[in-house]
């Protein structure tokens, strides 16, 4: 009985020595399940103090590892639990972090702005898993924590102010730069090796620092905290008591359509732009539509771009359309964009036009 007993818990040590160099990548994987059932509205007071609590539990222990502070010679339970699973916590708060973060990122653009982003996010995971980069201590840590922190001031400057453009946007990376001094200032006072500093810290921590820069200015990230939550085209468009009254010809099975992206155009006809934008309460800014034509030699030229001042705080995001009177056949697509040209959202549509003079049946959506 006894040896039976023996080989069991043999082979439950064995079989947890093969899971442990997956058990970071669970706990981060754990990280990003949580904020999937837990994130809210990016303005959610609960989600901005949850984010600063995550970064300063992470900034703390990550500066212990960076001193290099090991447990005591006979440490209590409580410290040999800490010290055991500090990595895992670590794991933890970031995927918790990123994933609310890159979840902003994507509703705030459209997947060509932010795929970019994920490619990044994931090549930095996979490092995560890499005997070398684990080799290396805090550094990889400290690039994922100031993208954490650097995103977190990125979308929490505009919700404080009520605007959103690069002038701020520069302020979030210059206020991210200051945490890093102050903790640079930190550790010199607590004498740790000045070399290690470079590398652990101040190295990583910069290169994020220019690369979100740099992709700012390549118009990659997205202009958060703002996202559209609808747009379609449409054949008319009334305001009503009950709100905005959208006249659509394609049939509701047509499930992945956006209104009428085929538009079946008549003499006289308007091509409505709709569209519902959410953005922080407080938060009031310009935006444009902008309309483009794929010209003969294929390449988009823009026809239109016309301006709709938007109001924060509704949850089912703010309401604004525009239309077109001089179009013609042929493929367009229609852009949401700041006024420093940062994308949304858009939909592609083609035009045809058409000598039918029938009776046109239309199908009526309320918003």
């Amino acid at each position: 009985m006894i040896s039976r007993l023996t080989q069991v818990q043999d082979a439950t040590l064995n079989r947890v020595q093969e899971i442990k160099p997956y058990i970071p990548a669970l706990f981060f994987a754990g990280g990003f399940v949580f904020d999937l059932f837990t994130l809210g509205r990016i303005d959610n007071i609960l989600n901005i103090a949850s984010h600063g609590f995550f970064l300063l539990l992470t900034l703390a222990l990550i500066i212990m590892q960076i001193l290099e502070i090991n447990p005591p010679a006979r440490p209590g339970r409580i410290a040999a639990l800490f010290f055991r699973y500090q990595n895992d916590a670590i794991h933890f708060m970031l995927g918790a972090l990123l994933n609310a973060f890159v979840i902003f990122y994507f509703k705030s653009g459209s997947l060509i702005n932010t795929f970019l982003l994920v490619v990044i996010l994931f090549g930095l995971l996979v490092a995560n898993e890499i005997e070398f980069f684990k080799k290396q201590g805090p550094t990889l840590k400290v690039a994922l924590f100031t993208f954490s922190l650097s995103s977190f001031f990125i979308y929490l400057l505009p919700v404080l102010i009520g605007r959103s453009n690069g002038a701020i946007f520069l302020g979030s990376l210059l206020i991210t730069f200051m945490v890093f001094l102050g903790i640079w200032q930190l550790l010199m006072f607590l004498r740790a090796d000045p070399g290690r500093i470079r590398k652990k810290l101040l190295i990583p921590a910069g290169s994020v620092i220019i690369l979100l820069a740099a992709l700012y200015a390549a118009k990659v990230i997205p202009p958060i905290p703002l996202s559209l939550k609808q747009i379609g085209i449409y054949h008319n468009i009334e305001r009503t008591e009950e709100g905005f009254t959208l006249y659509k010809q394609t049939p509701g099975w047509k499930l992945w359509a956006q209104g009428d992206q085929d538009f079946i155009a008549r003499e006289g006809d308007r091509i409505y732009l709709f569209s519902r934008i959410f953005a922080p309460g407080g938060f009031r800014d310009r935006l444009y539509f902008h309309f483009q034509l794929l010209n003969g030699r294929e390449k988009w030229e823009t026809t239109d771009r016309i301006p709709l001042t938007i109001v924060g705080g509704r949850n089912e995001g703010f309401r604004g359309y525009a239309y077109k009177q001089n179009y013609q056949a042929g493929k367009w697509r229609a852009l949401v964009e700041t006024s420093e040209g940062l994308e949304i959202g858009r939909i592609n549509f083609r035009v045809t036009l058409a000598a039918n003079e029938s009776e046109r049946t239309y199908i009526q959506e309320t918003y």
